[in-house]
């Protein structure tokens, strides 16, 4: 079975794959399309955000502990961007 990855190495590794795909953008002459390449790197970066909140909230909505108020559990955390579908 393979090992599982640290989330520093997996995050090493993805910033690792980042810096090659705006490599390869900018000298494949598509420099002009270097914003949408970040653009999507931010909405992953966005959603990835999102995701790990959701694993890191101190309480599971399925198991009855949940706060009766969600503004207990979203304070001080930014508002999910809109993301265009």
């Amino acid at each position: 079975m393979a090992k599982k990855l640290s989330i520093a190495e997996t995050l090493r590794r993805t910033s690792d794959q980042l810096r090659r795909i705006r490599k390869y953008v900018a000298n494949g002459g598509h420099v002009d399309q270097m914003q949408e390449v970040d653009a999507l790197a931010g909405l992953a970066k966005e959603v990835a955000d999102r995701q790990l909140a959701g694993f890191e909230s101190p309480a599971d909505e399925d198991d009855g502990s949940a706060q009766g108020d969600d503004d207990a559990r979203t304070e001080g955390r930014r508002p999910p961007p809109d993301i265009p579908r």
